[in-house]
């Protein structure tokens, strides 16, 4: 048998030549490549040179494994080395032996002799070096200067001249353990001077450390001399500074002088068990590790920095955006060698399946389903379901079915007039027909979902529970109950589980603490989904509400999330860290995505100037509300702000500040023009006021005048004939309505004008009025119109709100929920400016 020398570019590879089996009839010559690492090579020479067989280029070898030739580098004028061998007492150039190959020890050929070489170097140096064309940089001929093994000749300058020659790097020296406070070094080659303050080296390259400067400083990094330090840089700039330093090659050490190395990557698993998902792994750091605890562990104690090995570190950014992590931190429990997460975080679980961490199979399928909406199985309507559904409602459909199969829960937060209830009857249908089902909603709606429910189901047994005379019940159908009555029948119901528990307008209990709030906490659902085109109405606590009905520990509890809201005011990650929570499980589409479906909507302000006497009594009593503001409280301050806003509307509202009933109100007297013009036309109109004082005053007037109208309040017990003669009479055609009485459960598509008759503090109130008219099924225009008198509270009511818009939170959709605050006394002196 012969071996040949054939390559040694991964290792050494020989052809071996001999006699094996072709067929079972006959033999056959033939090569066989085998590859021998580096390291051993040595010895598989002495086995091959043993037998006598060992070639090159068809040449017999003579082998010598005991001597060895010396090697030396020279290091030329313009940087450039070269390598030599000595061969029969003459300096060989390297690129002129015929093979070369490492290991340990490296060996060459020439000829048909094979020698050792008496200097260690990695396979990569010996080829760049046996390279005549090969390109040389200052750093890679440092190292190989600053190796005190080798042999260095120097041809036309010092050594000690190559150092200031070289382009010095930087060195970021952190003084703190936030990296705050810095030193900026200068190294060249083997020596580290301050920038240009070291008056020891008389040959400095100071332009270049100049530019180095300049860089860290577009940085966060200032300078700024200390007893310690010569740069400081804002705390919450740190990560981001630093990151993008690394990111450019700088060499950062931290308060101990350890090297900081930035995150290259993850190798991360997870596995699913029963309501938990397990993730293991590594936080990569360049050639090093970091276990995913250890790292998890330091960020949330806000550390800078994780230990990846003795003298190195790993830098932790300032959040984990985009790399899946982020969510692991904040809702992960650590325990042991692994991260544990509940099911119920899909935000964090989608974030996680972006990324290329493992999944076993049930999450894999997850990950399918959660990828976009387009990835939840679409869900057909059983037969028995009555209807036909749009596109975004069919997505609704496969977003309930999705939620339902996974044993999770949900809001639907559609705008108002966008079907939420067909959503949720398409999804009823697919229930069997002796589900266990509770809809809960207020008591004005009861009517109205039992004529859907009769309409788009009219096979299903519904039951309404409500009234003097209740029975017992039979779980097994649809119940309908009012929040006060299943308040006050809580523990009937409490004791059952249903199948699914259904909450219309389910701002009901934007108020954790209240009873209706406490009474439906208590209820046992498979499924729950609350319904509401106003999840946050004035501040994100009603959304925590919502959720601890729907998901009871997704939020935390009240006192933890309230602390992550007021935080959020300086740290976004808790903000992120909700939005990230909440959203898998919150559905809300806009009016905007759906345009093609709705008629076109028109807004306007119609500005007020008061008649003088109504002007007159105004600053009257504005007067005297400033002179006593500061001995006021609250209450009597409030007090003090509705009859301002009354005297706007109309003097006759504030009775005991008017002597007689000849005030008029310019106000009102601009709306009866409007409403002329309107019933003229023939359009029909709805007019809105929160003070039902006011619209018995407009219906005086419209009753002189001899124009029909509807009317609806708070006490109105006949509402529905209120709203089928509204909707159905052509000759009613004014709808006066109280905006509290008004704002929920009113389908008003006859309506062509919506007339708000005063401003209201909460804007979300204001659309949901609006939104009445503004809903699927008309055809026609919808103007809405705010009136609004100038120069007084109401004015500052606009300006006031407008501003407060800029405060909102965007937990939700970024723009599309309104957070408010409490007013301030700020605010209050503004509002009587």
């Amino acid at each position: 048998m012969k071996f040949y020398i054939h390559s040694s570019v991964n290792g050494l590879t020989i052809k071996t030549e001999g006699k094996v089996d072709n067929t079972k009839e006959q033999e056959a010559s033939a090569f066989v490549n085998q590859l021998i690492p580096f390291a051993k090579t040595l010895q598989a020479l002495k086995l091959m040179a043993a037998t006598g067989q060992l070639f090159f280029n068809d040449k017999k070898l003579v082998c010598d494994l005991f001597g060895k030739t010396s090697l030396r580098l020279v290091v030329k004028d313009k940087l450039s080395v070269s390598a030599q061998l000595l061969f029969r007492d003459a300096w060989t150039p390297l690129e002129e032996v015929d093979f070369l190959c490492g290991g340990s020890p490296p060996w060459c050929i020439k000829g048909i002799s094979l020698k050792l070489i008496d200097t260690e170097l990695s396979p990569k140096t010996l080829r760049k070096l046996a390279d005549p064309l090969a390109k040389w940089t200052v750093d890679e001929i440092q190292y190989l200067v600053d190796d005190e093994t080798l042999n260095l000749i120097f041809e036309g300058l010092a050594k000690e001249e190559l150092a200031i020659q070289q382009e010095p790097t930087p060195i970021l020296r952190l003084k703190d353990r936030l990296g705050s406070f810095a030193d900026l070094l200068m190294a060249y080659g083997n020596g580290k001077v301050f920038f240009y303050l070291d008056p020891k080296m008389a040959k400095r390259l100071t332009a270049a450390e100049k530019q180095w400067e300049k860089d860290l400083l577009e940085t966060g990094f200032k300078r700024k001399e200390m007893a310690t330090s010569s740069y400081y840089c804002p705390v919450d700039q740190v990560a981001k500074s630093l990151t993008f330093l690394l990111e450019v090659g700088w060499h950062i050490e931290d308060f101990k002088q350890n090297r900081v190395l930035k995150q290259t990557g993850t190798d991360l698993s997870l596995s699913s068990h029963a309501q938990i998902v397990a993730v293991k792994g590594k936080i990569r750091y360049a050639d090093h590790e970091a276990d995913i605890q250890d790292v998890a562990g330091a960020f949330n104690r806000r550390e800078r920095f994780v230990q990846i090995g003795t003298h190195t570190v790993g830098l932790l950014p300032q959040t984990w955006d985009g790399t899946g992590l982020n969510g692991i931190f904040d809702d992960g429990q650590i325990e042991g060698s692994v991260i544990k997460i509940k099911n119920t975080r899909l935000g964090t679980l989608r974030d996680l399946f972006t990324t290329s961490a493992k999944l076993d199979d049930k999450l894999n399928d997850l990950k399918s389903k959660l990828s976009n909406f387009s990835g939840v199985q679409t869900t057909v309507p059983a037969q028995e379901f009555l209807g036909t559904l749009r596109p975004y409602q069919q997505e609704g459909l496969n977003w309930l079915n999705f939620l339902s199969e996974h044993e999770f829960s949900g809001i639907l937060a559609d705008d108002m007039g966008l079907g939420k209830t067909v959503q949720v009857l398409a999804y009823l249908s697919l229930l069997p027909i002796d589900s266990s089902i509770l809809i809960v909603l207020p008591t004005s709606l009861l009517f109205n979902w039992q004529r859907e429910l009769n309409r788009f189901l009219p096979k299903r047994k519904v039951y309404l529970y409500h009234g003097g005379e209740r029975s017992l019940l039979d779980f097994s159908q649809i119940i309908l109950t009012s929040y006060a009555t299943l308040r006050n029948d809580i523990k009937l119901f409490s004791n059952h589980l249903f199948d699914s528990i259904i909450l219309d307008e389910a701002q009901a209990i934007k108020n954790a603490q209240s009873q209706v709030a406490q009474a439906l906490f208590s209820l046992q659902g498979k499924f729950k989904l609350a319904v509401t085109g106003t999840p946050i109405e004035n501040h994100l606590g009603e959304l925590w509400s919502l959720f601890r009905f729907l998901i009871p520990d997704l939020l935390g509890s009240e006192s933890q999330f309230a602390a992550e809201i007021s935080a959020s005011g300086s740290d976004a990650r808790y903000l992120q860290k909700i939005r990230r929570q909440i959203k898998p499980f919150l559905l809300r589409r806009k009016k905007e995505e759906v345009a093609k479906d709705l008629p076109e909507k028109i807004e306007q302000v119609v500005w007020i100037e008061m008649t003088p006497s109504q002007q007159a009594l105004y600053d009257h009593f504005l007067s005297g509300v400033k002179s006593g503001l500061m001995q006021k409280n609250r209450m009597e301050i409030f007090e003090s702000i509705l009859r301002l806003r009354q005297i706007c509307c109309h003097p006759l509202l504030v009775s005991g500040l008017v002597e007689s009933e000849e005030f008029e109100s310019a106000k009102l007297t601009a709306l009866l023009a409007d409403v002329e013009t309107i019933v003229a036309e023939g359009k029909k109109a709805l007019i809105y006021s929160q003070f039902t004082s006011m619209l018995s005053l407009i219906g005086k007037e419209l009753t002189n005048r001899g124009w029909k109208y509807a009317y609806l309040d708070g006490s109105t017990s006949n509402r529905e004939k209120m709203v089928d003669q509204f909707q159905n009479d052509p000759e009613t055609k004014l709808f006066l309505i109280s905006l509290k009485a008004g704002g929920v459960g009113l389908n008003l598509t006859a309506a062509d004008y919506v007339l708000l008759y005063d401003p209201w503090w909460n804007e979300a109130a204001e659309n949901q009025a609006i939104n009445r008219a503004h809903r699927i099924g008309r055809k026609d225009t919808v103007i809405a119109k705010r009136y609004v008198a100038l120069e007084c509270i109401e004015e500052r009511m606009m300006k006031l709100k407008m501003n407060k818009s800029a405060l909102v939170s965007d937990v939700i959709d970024h723009d599309d929920i309104a957070a408010g605050r409490v007013l301030t006394e700020d605010d209050f002196r503004f509002l009587i400016g």
